[in-house]
């Protein structure tokens, strides 16, 4: 009996080994040629561990940490971007994270409100990429378009629902990121849209489906709101007079969207002319949404979508010096408004 159960110990032993050996060196969470990640400043190994894992550049977070630390490469990660070719096994990512970071870095800032215009105008000042080569991959801003580049994105799961044939307006990510002064366009936009992804969390996309929209819905609403308002407080109420307005056919009249067609910028104004524009992002001449988002908005933004505070609001304007927020419940106390705030 002795010798039988030292037997099956002995082969579970085995089979344990054999096992983790196979995880550490063989197993492939994904079959690609290159997969790229990060390491913040301020990571633990333990978070490290779990958001790989969630990423899928790492198949057991709790072997990667014995593993790290058993090397001791635990007290050698260098916050920066990092990149594994194929085959994409787990010793050859602490492979790359041990190894002395050798490619210079940069960092790139983009702003919560910036428009694609915006965008390849500072990816052309900082001499990354040209304003026309932004566009061929990201879609112009407010143009329908037969085709919009952009398909070798990573399977976010943000980009489910999006409309093919407009720009990914909205679907980059407003950050400071650091990326490799070598990186190309392409890296740097999956960077982008992999952080947007990030952002939406299981319990939010079920509060989505739960008030019966969509994630792209959300993303146009939060980009409105990103133009409108400033404060959470604020923000929180626009939104649910906007979904109010929306779920009653009425048209939700922003500025913003007149600004995103015309591309003018720092004026809360618009005219009768720019307002008659003929365009599927004109949210005086046609009710509903606009045809997509019209800017990059902030996390911020996007919770006061999911998350209005109710309000029997009908109404608001913001001023462009303080930008203080006026909400009315009619027509005339809005126009009252408008004369005292905005003439």
């Amino acid at each position: 009996m002795k010798v039988y159960f030292l037997l099956v110990l002995t082969c579970l032993i085995v089979f344990f080994c054999w096992f983790v050996h196979g995880e550490i060196f063989w197993s492939e969470p994904q079959d690609v040629e290159e997969v790229t990640f990060s390491v913040n400043a301020g990571d633990t190994v333990s978070s490290l561990a779990v958001r790989l894992a969630e990423e899928r550049v790492i198949k057991n977070a709790t072997i990667f940490k014995v593993y790290v630390t058993w090397r001791g490469v635990d007290r050698r990660i260098q916050a920066g971007d990092f990149r594994v070719q194929s085959p994409i096994t787990l010793a050859r990512v602490v492979d790359v994270l041990a190894a002395p970071k050798t490619r210079s870095e940069k960092e790139i800032t983009l702003l919560p409100g910036w428009t694609l215009r915006e965008v390849a105008a500072y990816f052309e000042r900082e001499g990354i990429v040209t304003t026309d080569e932004v566009f061929q991959v990201l879609g112009e801003p407010a143009v329908v378009s037969d085709s919009v580049a952009g398909t070798f994105f990573s399977e976010a799961f943000i980009l489910q629902g999006k409309p093919a044939n407009i720009s990914y307006e909205g679907y980059l990510s407003p950050n400071t990121f650091r990326i490799f002064s070598d990186a190309s366009f392409g890296d740097i936009v999956h960077k982008l849209v992999d952080h947007r992804d990030s952002q939406f969390t299981d319990q939010m996309y079920a509060d989505i489906a739960a008030a019966g929209r969509t994630p792209f819905e959300v993303l146009t609403v939060a980009s409105l709101i990103e133009k409108e308002v400033r404060s959470s407080e604020d923000r929180r109420i626009v939104s649910d007079l906007f979904w109010r307005r929306l779920d009653n056919g009425w048209p939700l009249q922003a500025d913003s969207s007149i600004h995103y067609i015309t591309g003018l910028t720092g004026d809360v104004f618009t005219n009768a002319r720019d307002r008659d524009v003929d365009s599927p992002w004109n949210t005086y001449k046609y009710a509903g949404l606009p045809k997509g988002p019209i800017s990059m908005p902030s996390l911020d933004a996007i919770m006061a979508a999911i998350y209005p505070e109710k309000n029997s609001y009908w109404y608001f304007l913001t001023t462009l010096d303080t930008g203080d927020v006026h909400f009315s419940k009619t027509l005339d106390e809005h126009n009252r408004n408008v004369e005292k705030y905005l003439r």
